[in-house]
């Protein structure tokens, strides 16, 4: 142990040198790569309570739906006239009439409204809703990531060192020693 803390004290401005340059060059990057999701949620179903009239108008002059009606007069002449066709309205205030209108279906999802009318009124507004949450992703990858290292093998040696890659191929310095002799050994990498 004495060896290494004989090294550290020799070589301590290297060191930090090797240190503050690694940090340096690590800190070059390319630019960050963003990717965009559009991820779609589950679809929500509910309703929305019966609503109620805040206004009723009655208008002057109603459009009724009518149908043709022939009057005779004396026997010889014929009027053919519009009479209100009351069927046709009873028909019309019974029937279930049930819509489906897509309110809109764009990058924040899709709301379809399905409201249901009798008897002249809104009976109920279901609605399904299918949400889209939008997820950013944001890597940064180094240009030059630097890294240290230390070893010690049964022949007595140990180094310490470092070294620096360049996307995914890397070279690097190490010092060895043995207290008797010292040397420095290089280093060729590549990532997988």
């Amino acid at each position: 142990m004495k060896t290494i803390l004989d090294f550290l004290k020799a070589n301590w401005i290297i060191l930090v040198l090797c240190f503050i340059v690694g940090g340096l060059v690590g800190r070059c990057t390319t630019e960050p790569k963003t990717e965009t999701k559009y991820v779609k949620g589950d679809v929500i179903h509910d309703s929305v309570p019966k609503p109620y009239a805040v206004k009723v108008y009655i208008p002057a002059k109603p459009v009724l739906p009518t149908k043709p009606d022939t009057i005779k007069l004396l026997g010889e002449k014929e009027i053919i006239a519009l009479k209100v066709d009351t069927a046709q309205i009873i028909a019309e205030y019974v029937s279930l009439k049930k819509y489906g209108i897509t309110l809109f279906d764009d990058r924040y999802g899709k709301l379809i409204i399905k409201p249901v009318v009798q008897y002249n009124e809104l009976q109920t507004i279901p609605y399904e809703f299918e949400p889209i949450t939008q997820v950013i992703t944001s890597t940064i990858e180094r240009t030059f990531t630097p890294y240290i290292t230390g070893s010690y093998n049964s022949f007595g040696y140990f180094g310490i060192g470092g070294g620096l890659f360049y996307n995914k191929i890397g070279v690097g310095v190490k010092y060895m020693t043995d207290t008797k002799n010292k040397g420095i050994e290089g280093s060729f990498s590549i990532k997988f």
